[in-house]
């Protein structure tokens, strides 16, 4: 089939068969890992109001760890269509951003070991403060792109900016 403009030749289903294979892989890595970083938003914020051990909470997020690790490396090892490239990383650079969260309230927990450390000392849950703001910050800004991903059709935008999202929501 010759197009009209430009003598090239497209396939009317450029980009259907890889998309969709995309897509679904794509929407089952990011839900479990959407999950996984619930549960450690959740850890961490009963660590910031006390209701968590911190020894059971280190338990946890090393599990919880391992397992988005798992995650991790299905996702690195996926082929994103060229188009959407930029943001798949983007996902991966805030998937970082909340393991780094993650890691700044297992210090936090490291810092409660301390052997003089004083009974009435806050900076563990300064850590916790931090590794929760992390955490949930990226998870806000991975469904954003994740929605982008998911809902991209070839040709389209693929921004996943606030302004972007407003304007999509305007039209919608």
């Amino acid at each position: 089939m010759r197009a009209l403009f430009g003598g090239r030749r497209r396939s009317i289903f450029g980009h259907g068969k890889e998309l969709g294979l995309y897509r679904n892989e794509m929407f089952q890595i990011t839900a479990r890992i959407d999950g996984i970083l619930a549960a450690v938003a959740d850890e961490i914020d009963a660590l910031r109001r006390r209701d968590l051990d911190p020894e059971e909470a280190v338990t946890r997020l090393s599990a919880q760890e391992d397992h988005l690790d798992e995650e991790v490396s299905k996702l690195q090892a996926m082929m994103a269509p060229e188009e959407l490239h930029g943001l798949h990383m983007e996902y991966e650079t805030n998937l970082e951003r909340a393991l780094r969260g993650m890691v700044t309230a297992e210090r936090g927990c490291g810092i409660t070991r301390l052997p003089h450390r004083p009974p009435d000392d806050e900076e563990p849950y300064i850590y916790y403060r931090r590794g929760h703001s992390n955490v949930s910050h990226a998870r806000l800004r991975m469904a954003e792109i994740v929605d982008v991903l998911l809902n991209w059709e070839p040709g389209g935008p693929t921004d996943a900016s606030v302004a972007a999202r407003l304007e999509r929501t305007r039209e919608g």
